[in-house]
């Protein structure tokens, strides 16, 4: 089928196959796969809004064995500049930001064996308890993983456990491409992409929603974007456990693939890339625009392409800070982007629903 073809299925309101979406991502002009993005979004957002959160984005280690390649975070144990956070310092953390505005914290941190699963239980009862207005957001697929593997249970066992203590929702980070291919290029030593899917099937079972990402713009051919989107869409025909899914790009700076990828993709690939994950992922909601890893104009820009959801102002944040990305944004920045692209803003909360107008 041609893009012609491809295009009345999109329309017509009919599934890409695998084979279309390729030809689509291929072959087709920048602005007809933008055109057919927006509709895409329009059919799922009719009232023009575009959502972001009020959020802060703390790690409470950066100490990691899994070595990622494309990681400018990560230190060994012993290094002079590694950390690891008390649950008193990130809680002190996540309470400053709450008195900032801030109405969710994204958690994530390093796979360090020294932190036993107390440490990650204690952090989200406290959590839960004392800022109970603040949604815990914490812990992706290869940190519960690692976790389980430090504290020689099963991720099934530290699913429940977090769930027990009051844990809702898990970001979808260490997606990456979800090619084992790619994967064995990129980050050898992480759980493979069957593992993740698994560990996050787990995850929606149990009862928590989460998000989904892709971090592209490295070695991935456009088969590998493909079989990444046909995982995550196939796991919400079984599960619907997804609220959004966040595509965004490489960031090169003070990584070990530095030398080899010195160059970020451009505009076009991202926004190609975005535009297709709307259309392709009918059964996910909520598609997010990369202000943070592209720039604000191409925050605005993205709205056309896809997104219905520009993410959060990520009051802290250190791991990309770390690649010498260090793009923050204020409610009023983001208000802007979204309204100077002709636009409804609307504040939400982790589960997108909304909370403010503006």
């Amino acid at each position: 089928m041609n893009a012609n073809g491809i295009s009345n299925k999109v329309l017509n309101q009919e599934r890409l196959t695998p084979e279309d979406g390729l030809k689509l991502l291929q072959e087709a002009d920048l602005l007809k796969i933008g055109s057919l993005a927006n509709i895409t979004r329009r059919r799922h957002h009719p009232e023009g809004y575009v959502t972001f959160v009020a959020d802060t984005n703390p790690n409470y280690t950066n100490v990691c064995d899994t070595e990622c390649l494309f990681c400018a975070f990560w230190r060994p144990a012993g290094a002079s500049d590694a950390y690891t956070l008390t649950v008193d310092e990130v809680l002190t953390l996540m309470k400053t930001s709450y008195h900032n505005g801030a109405t969710t914290v994204l958690l994530q941190g390093g796979h360090n064996p020294r932190i036993k699963l107390d440490y990650y239980i204690e952090l989200v009862r406290r959590a839960t308890k004392e800022i109970p207005e603040l949604h815990l957001h914490a812990f992706s697929a290869p940190e519960i993983s690692a976790i389980a593997k430090y504290s020689g249970i099963s991720t099934k066992e530290v699913l429940q456990k977090l769930w027990d203590a009051g844990l809702r929702t898990i970001p979808g980070g260490g997606a990456e491409v979800l090619s084992n291919r790619v994967r064995k290029k990129i980050s050898p030593l992480k759980i493979d992409a069957d593992q993740w899917i698994r560990v996050t099937r787990e995850a929606h079972m149990r009862g928590f929603k989460t998000t989904a990402t892709m971090m592209f713009g490295h070695f991935e051919d456009d088969e590998d974007i493909i079989e990444h989107l046909e995982r995550i869409r196939s796991l919400q025909d079984e599960t619907s456990g997804f609220l959004a899914f966040i595509p965004w790009t490489f960031k090169p700076k003070n990584t070990f693939l530095e030398r080899k990828l010195p160059n970020e993709i451009g505009g076009d690939r991202y926004l190609r890339v975005l535009a297709l994950s709307r259309i392709y992922l009918d059964n996910i909601t909520h598609i997010q625009g990369s202000w943070f890893t592209q720039g604000k104009k191409m925050g605005s820009i993205s709205v056309h392409y896809g997104a219905s959801d520009l993410g959060g102002t990520l009051y802290d944040e250190n791991v990309l800070a770390c690649a010498e990305n260090k793009l923050r944004a204020t409610i009023d920045e983001l208000v802007h982007m979204i309204r100077s692209a002709g636009f409804k803003p609307a504040q939400r909360d982790t589960f997108y629903r909304i909370i403010n107008h503006y």
